[in-house]
């Protein structure tokens, strides 16, 4: 008679958005094409990337399907305000157009999935949102043929490095309410 151990190592953790070996390469590769191709389409891209974005979505559990939703919707609220404060502006529009509302979304489906992970430590959180988030929209601004643009210049870029390090910061902090391990 063979015994089966059934005890589980108390090393092993197991359960969704657990540590993983490697990189989540759908989620960050799915968001970069998706990204790139709102901003330089534009409307023209938002059925495949409302496609991929649904797809994401199926694939989560409850609670970070919950998440997404608070971080596209904070990202959305932080943006409005980043508008009306004239830090960014979008031609042809006093609001967030559609296709950039979706990048908010797709960014908040990729944070949850992989990128949050990485900011656990709140001075990474801090280092990468400061860096990466106006980065981002330095980059949106120069592929969007002149749509996004920061009428305060050189300020609207000092906001933003402010604003996405806070960003970065709270996205680490999220991951304990939605990441769901089991010892």
């Amino acid at each position: 008679m063979s015994s089966i151990d059934t005890s589980t190592d108390t090393a092993t953790v197991a359960g969704y958005l657990s540590p993983q070996r490697g990189i989540h390469w759908r989620s960050i590769i799915g968001f970069e094409l998706a990204w790139l191709a709102l901003v330089y389409f534009q409307s023209l891209a938002i059925v495949p990337a409302l496609a991929y974005l649904l797809y994401g979505l199926y694939r989560l559990p409850n609670r970070p399907r919950l998440a997404v939703m608070i971080i596209a919707a904070t990202g959305i609220v932080t943006d409005t305000l980043l508008v009306s404060l004239q830090v960014i502006s979008f031609s042809e529009t006093m609001l967030l157009p559609g296709w950039f509302l979706l990048i908010w979304l797709l960014f908040a489906l990729a944070a949850v999935e992989t990128m949050a992970g990485f900011l656990r430590p709140w001075w990474l959180g801090m280092l990468l949102g400061a860096t990466g988030g106006p980065l981002s929209y330095l980059g949106g601004a120069a592929l969007s043929g002149g749509i996004l643009q920061f009428p305060l210049a050189s300020w609207s870029f000092v906001v933003l490095v402010a604003v996405w390090g806070v960003i970065g910061v709270i996205l680490g902090y999220s991951r304990r309410f939605y990441a769901q391990t089991v010892k």
